[in-house]
Parts: structure tokens; C-alpha cells; sequence
């Protein structure tokens, strides 16, 4: 007889090929997801600036009176939690955060709305900055419980001349 034993069968390279495959598989379906998330997210309307004013204007004209949470203080921005809102108490929840901004040069309008839950995931604040216009270094946080706290409205109106104007409010 045959004292040689027969040869192992090698199993565990056809799991770590499967392994491989579902995580590829899984990486693609991600990627395809936030692709599709962000193209139905964010829309680029080319418009005489104008028109793009008036855009602006109807959003503001929802929150009649009301401050920003974010305001420009000798440059440089700072969150204002106490902001005074004719409201009063806020009953709803937020459920959306959109974003509206205006590029001069362009003459684009770009505007894109995040949902509420995507938002409350992260966790520690959100940092704004902008290198341009020398506030990089400092930047401003606010944590996302700030925002709803604060209920619907303006979270920043910011224009800088000559190169656009960017608005965020929630709802």
C-alpha cells in the first residue's frame, strides 16, 4: 500500500478569495450609493445673477427677521448660540440641511440638501473654515444638537464681493 497520506485540500484560500469578493463587491455597491447620493443631492443652475438674488431673497423671506447662527465678527465667523427667533419654542424636528451658494465668476447657483439623520451620525462637531478668506486656521464648531436646539432657520449667510454668496439654513 501507499504509506503517503493524501494531499490536504487548500479551503481556506477559496474562503479568503470569497472574503476578497464580498468585500469588492461591497466597496463598488458604497462608492455607487454616494455617487448616486450626491448626484441626487446637488443641483448647478447656470442663471444671471438677478435671478440668483431672488433665490436668496425667498429663502431668507421664510425666516422673517431671524439672525444667523453663524456671523462674520471682525472677519472672522463665530456661532452665536442664542440667537433670538420670533417662534419661539420649536415642536418639529429638523429633518433637512440644505446648502445655496452663488459663484460670482461662474454664474452658477449650486445648491445641496443633506438629511438630518446622515447628519446626527457624526459624532464631535462640525467644523467650518475657508483658507481664502484667512479664517482657515481658526474656523468655527458647532456641535449638530446646537442646530436643533436652535430649531429651523438660517445657520449662515455669508457673501464675499466679487466672488459669490453662500447660504445654509435647516428645516
Amino acid at each position: 500500500m501507499n504509506e503517503n497520506a493524501p494531499p490536504k485540500k487548500r479551503t481556506w484560500v477559496w474562503v479568503v478569495i470569497g472574503i476578497f469578493f464580498v468585500f469588492v463587491v461591497l466597496a463598488i455597491a458604497g462608492i455607487t450609493f454616494t455617487v448616486a447620493f450626491f448626484r441626487q443631492s446637488m443641483t448647478v443652475n447656470a442663471m444671471n445673477p438677478n435671478r440668483a438674488t431672488e433665490e436668496f431673497d425667498a429663502v431668507r423671506a421664510r425666516y422673517p427677521g431671524q439672525e444667523p447662527l453663524i456671523r462674520m465678527v471682525d472677519g472672522r465667523p463665530e456661532f452665536i448660540a442664542d440667537r433670538a427667533t420670533k417662534s419661539g419654542a420649536v415642536t418639529t424636528p429638523l429633518k433637512t440641511l440644505h446648502m445655496m451658494a452663488w459663484d460670482e465668476d461662474e454664474e452658477h447657483l449650486v445648491t445641496f440638501a443633506v438629511p438630518f439623520w446622515l447628519l446626527r451620525l457624526k459624532s464631535g462637531p462640525i467644523r467650518l473654515s475657508a483658507y481664502q478668506q484667512g479664517w482657515d486656521d481658526r474656523g468655527v464648531s458647532f456641535r449638530i444638537e446646537d442646530l436643533e436646539r436652535a430649531g429651523p432657520g438660517i445657520v449662515m449667510d455669508f457673501s464675499e464681493r466679487r466672488e459669490g454668496r453662500v447660504l445654509i439654513w435647516a428645516d
